[in-house]
């Protein structure tokens, strides 16, 4: 099934801001765990951030966004930064048949399959699993533990309003990432659990 993306009011200057700044730890975890030289492809790169914190560690990296928002926002960083060596594609992260099968070393979604609807993230990951013999997921960890930093990112999912939470609600009820990677078949390798126990990297 197609992404579907209703832009949101803090998509763009406003995520930049608030948002991208409190995922700098998670970037730098996630650059730990690519090697030098890497191609790779990140689903649902918002304002590439990410992707330009490993613009001098990967070769060619490129970012895909459903946010027109998003999309416009981090093609213009890009340009304006000097990224040469990142590109930043509008569309779907379940449907890139312009990329071979194990184009990329690395295929990464960062905090991103929690914002998406039940039916949207199988697809994905298994577009991702096409394209990358690696897979980076970062998201929230479920089981969540009971504390403070858990009860401040669902208070944080909920103000980004009704559909977003929505889409939260079931990835935690769903068994976030753990369901979706078994039902897979993947093998995790490595797992790096962070902010208080409240998200966790997996290397697949």
């Amino acid at each position: 099934m197609a992404q579907k993306h209703q832009d949101s009011f803090y998509e763009g200057w406003l995520y930049h801001f608030l948002v991208d700044p409190l995922l700098r730890r998670v970037h730098r975890l996630v650059r730990s765990q690519v090697k030098p030289g890497s191609t790779l492809i990140d689903i649902g790169c918002g304002t590439g951030e990410l992707l330009f914190s490993l613009a001098d560690v990967g070769s060619d990296l490129v970012g895909v966004e459903t946010s027109r928002g998003m999309w416009s926002f981090a093609n213009r960083q890009a340009q304006t930064r000097g990224f040469n060596n990142v590109q930043i594609l509008f569309g779907d992260g379940a449907k890139l048949e312009k990329f071979s099968t194990g184009f990329f070393d690395y295929a990464i979604a960062c905090m991103v399959l929690h914002e998406m609807g039940a039916s949207q993230r199988l697809p994905v990951l298994q577009e991702m699993k096409r394209l990358a013999s690696n897979l980076i997921l970062v998201d929230y960890r479920v089981p969540a533990p009971t504390n403070l930093a858990v009860t401040m990112c669902r208070f944080i999912e909920r103000l980004a309003g009704p559909r977003h939470f929505r889409n939260y609600t079931s990835f935690i009820n769903g068994g976030g990432l753990l369901s979706l990677y078994e039902i897979l078949g993947l093998t995790v390798r490595k797992q790096l659990t962070f902010y208080s126990q409240c998200i966790h990297l997996v290397l697949l």
